[in-house]
Parts: C-alpha cells; structure tokens; sequence
C-alpha cells in the first residue's frame, strides 16, 4: 500500500507549473491541462511532488514532440514531389519486359534480362550510351 505523504495538500509552486506549460505547445490548453492532471494524480497516489512533477514533465514532452512530427508527416505528404525521369533503359524495360520472358525452366515468367540487354544495345538509345 501506498502511504500518502503529509505534503499532499500544497499547491505546486509556481515554477514547477511554468516548467509544464513550456513543456506543451503554446496555445495547447489541452496539453497543459492533461500534464497537470497527470501532475496531480501522481501526488494524490503518494509520489514525491518532485518526481511527480519530472514524470509528468517527461510524458507532456514526448506527446508534444510526437505530436509535432506527425504534424510534418501529414505536410509532407500534401506537398507535390516532383519525380526523377526514367532513364532509356528503365523505359526500354518497363514499355518490353513481357517480350523477353523465359518460357520455361526454373525461371519461367522472369525477365530474361542478358535478351533484353542484346535487344536494347541494338536500338538507338542503347548505342548512345556506348562509348568506344
């Protein structure tokens, strides 16, 4: 059982409640409200004020910095990326890979790859890229 401490009754000082309200984001009354809630059901368990006030502390910041980072997530992901360009030979293997199959063996439905590789060095964008 837990005994409760003979200090339970004190108000927190006002510099322990300035150190939960930074903790939380400006203009968050939620935030503020649940980590001195949270405070407070700690010091009426019978914990220390002092440890109560550090747990409380620890738990309002890593919901507000999780907070914030899904925040960015979701800012991430409605901003357009703008995508790199294939190249010749990712273009020439998506727009052919079904022409160069094997149709047999313990690699049938792969793309045979060296086929396709002979096939694009005879097209114009593979003999490009040759350097002699």
């Amino acid at each position: 059982m837990h005994t409760r401490a003979s200090n339970t009754s004190k108000q927190c000082s006002p510099s322990i409640e300035s150190t939960v309200i930074n903790m939380a984001k400006d203009g968050d009354i939620v935030a503020k409200a649940l980590c001195q809630l949270l405070e407070k059901k700690f010091i009426a368990d019978g914990i220390d004020p002092s440890i109560a006030k550090i747990m409380s502390g620890r738990v309002c910041e890593v919901t507000v910095k999780a907070s914030a980072r899904g925040g960015k997530k979701v800012g991430r992901k409605l901003a357009s990326r703008s995508r790199q360009n294939l190249n010749a030979w990712q273009r020439f293997i998506k727009n052919n890979k079904n022409k160069f199959k094997y149709k047999s063996g313990k690699r049938k439905g792969q793309v045979n790859m060296k086929a396709a590789s002979a096939a694009f060095k005879k097209t114009p964008a593979g003999k490009k890229g040759k350097k002699k």
